[in-house]
């Protein structure tokens, strides 16, 4: 190889190389998402900068550049995880329909999530149980955001005439993303999403108004026939 074309070679690969680095936006995404990663898989106490740098492929201090401290770490993740289902919740709860579908599709916006988004939804799962963490103020908020959007479907229900007018909404919402959280559980253990499905039709069917059974045909008035202190009839 010449001078010429061995310089032309480096040009090219530099070039390339160049191509392949990130921006600081991009980067930060590129970290943000393994570190999604890790603390689904390693948990909200183990995962730390040398973990997430692994799964990234670059430097210790590349993830400290972006991420100063441990607490910074799990800020950004619990940020995007909260940002995440919220808007999850807010594009669920807005979708035009009767508020029975609406409550079912929130329903699932939170179970599905182990489908389609299973990081997000675990790293949600350990966050809900870390009732000791100086973690579990920030999830209380993030709690009563997404119950706030059950109860707004709830009371529209009522309003609409397909919801029982003698619920509270606050606590059907609380009881129904209990249940979508077991749900996930469930799914986690193996329970196919057809069974899932069917348990959230009968939560949402709990708020319903269902339709009286039709009432039971008048039997015709038989003539009785009267017996005698004897016995015999008359």
């Amino acid at each position: 190889m010449t001078k010429t074309q061995a310089s032309k070679s480096e040009v090219q690969s530099g070039a390339t190389s160049r191509a392949m680095r990130l921006s600081p936006e991009e980067r930060l995404g590129h970290l943000l998402a393994c570190a999604i990663k890790v603390f689904a898989e390693h948990g909200l106490v183990a995962s730390n900068h040398n973990k997430v740098a692994a799964e990234a492929q670059v430097s210790v201090p590349a993830v400290f550049f972006y991420f100063k401290t441990r607490e910074a770490l799990i800020d950004a993740v619990l940020s995007e995880v909260e940002r995440f289902f919220i808007s999850r919740f807010v594009r669920a709860g807005n979708v035009k329909g009767p508020a029975d579908q609406t409550l079912m599709q929130l329903s699932q916006a939170m179970t599905h999530t182990l489908m389609e988004y299973p990081d997000y939804a675990r790293i949600m799962m350990e966050w809900s149980v870390a009732v000791r963490s100086d973690l579990w103020p920030r999830y209380l908020r993030t709690y009563r955001r997404i119950n706030r959007i059950l109860v707004k479907v709830i009371e529209r229900g009522q309003k609409e005439g397909c919801f029982r007018p003698d619920l509270n909404p606050e606590d059907e919402a609380a009881i129904l993303h209990a249940a979508s959280t077991a749900l996930i559980q469930m799914m986690e253990t193996g329970v196919d999403v057809e069974r899932i499905d069917r348990f959230q039709r009968a939560m949402v069917q709990t708020v319903m108004i269902l339709p009286a059974p039709p009432a039971a045909a008048a039997h015709p008035t038989t003539q009785r026939r009267t017996v005698s202190s004897a016995g015999a009839p008359r």
